[in-house]
């Protein structure tokens, strides 16, 4: 073997090894958004297998289809980082030895698993095999660490994703949510549910970037899905400062505005880009507004007389997270629900922003 050759091996299996750790530590250990190519193309590639078996298949149920993506997701990526780990050691024994190509990965992978079947032969063979053999049981630890933290995060997001569909009713849905708020005498408690909520978002926004596997983790019944609680929540908050008859709830606004960060960042995080020509725009039509009003006017809610002035507000606030949102439905398609996923074949008008006059803000 060449001089030229050995030296090739030695940087592309070094290379291969450092890609995989770092891949690891991005994704396991590093507590901020960072993208990762491994993991991302892991779990792409897993998604377009899936939704094609999903999409395509009238016998197949798409939500159990879809709920196995996460899991394996996860496991894929163990096995790329395991498996650019013993590429990148075998082409190291490769080019420091006379040994086979098939006898060097064998010997990586003997040493990166601890299995120990395949002796290395020579000082640096034996520091490289020890070497694997650290690295790999190093992996391993992670992955026990890991996977805790994300079922823990999982767990603790569906919580809230439960408690907003019991509160909604048959579907997780902004105006029948609001609905059956307004029917509650209890304002001390709905004002402590908008500080939840938001509390809520926030978490959303921090944990589905830094460990974006959770975007891709589904409910435990297939009608619920955070994709669908949060909109929810916020064309709650929207519907109760634009079309309730009283002044605006400033915790009601923070939620919303915790929401947009929330869904924005997400959009971003995976290079969603906005379904349309403008960043700002609503599929939402004032027939939809009318009918959400006209719900709220039936529970008892007390509605303000200028309907055209609020369908406008909603509008604009609807419009700052909306194509965001489209966007991330198509990404990972969650149930289907009339605001959120019933949209995406609606074609896309464009809405400008509008600066409007603030109401009056109570908290």
């Amino acid at each position: 073997m060449s001089v030229v050759i050995s030296i090739a091996e030695i940087t592309l299996g070094t290379l291969l090894i450092v890609f995989s750790l770092a891949s690891a530590f991005r994704t396991v250990v590093l507590p901020r958004a960072s993208f990762d190519p491994i993991t991302r193309g892991v779990f792409l590639g897993f998604r377009r297998l899936l939704f094609a078996i999903a999409l395509r298949s009238d016998r197949i149920d798409n939500e159990s289809v879809l709920s196995v993506h996460a899991p394996l997701g996860l496991l894929a990526t163990a096995l790329a980082w395991a498996l650019g780990i013993i590429v990148g050691f075998g082409l190291i024994f490769h080019g420091t030895s006379d040994l086979s190509l098939h006898d060097s990965l064998v010997l990586a992978g003997s040493s990166f698993t601890t299995l120990g079947f395949v002796a290395p032969s020579g000082g640096l063979h034996e520091l490289l095999a020890i070497t694997a053999a650290i690295l790999g049981l190093g992996v391993v630890a992670m992955l026990i660490s890991y996977l805790p933290t994300i079922y823990g995060l999982f767990s603790r997001r569906e919580v809230t994703v439960a408690d907003v569909s019991i509160k909604s009713g048959e579907q997780t849905h902004g105006p029948d949510l609001m609905r059956n708020l307004s029917r509650g005498s209890d304002t001390t408690r709905i004002d402590d549910l908008w500080a939840e909520w938001g509390h809520w978002l926030i978490a959303l926004g921090e944990t589905h970037t830094s460990e974006p596997s959770l975007n891709f983790f589904r409910s435990p019944r297939g009608n619920r899905s955070w994709l669908l609680a949060a909109p929810a929540v916020l064309d709650a908050a929207i519907l109760r400062n634009v079309v309730i008859d009283t002044p605006d709830s400033v915790r009601a606004d923070m939620t919303y505005r915790a929401g947009v960060e929330a869904i924005v960042s997400i959009a971003h995080f995976f290079f969603v880009r906005p379904r349309g020509e403008d960043e700002h725009y609503t599929l939402l039509t004032r027939e939809d507004f009318d009918a959400a009003v006209d719900e709220l006017r039936r529970s008892g809610a007390s509605i303000v007389a200028d309907e055209d002035h609020a369908w406008e507000r909603f509008a604009q606030m609807r419009s700052e997270f909306e194509p965001h949102l489209l966007g991330i439905c198509e990404l990972i398609l969650p149930p289907p629900a009339p605001w959120e996923t019933d949209l995406l074949d609606r074609p896309r008008p464009k809405i400008p922003r509008r600066h409007l006059p603030d109401r009056d803000v109570v908290a």
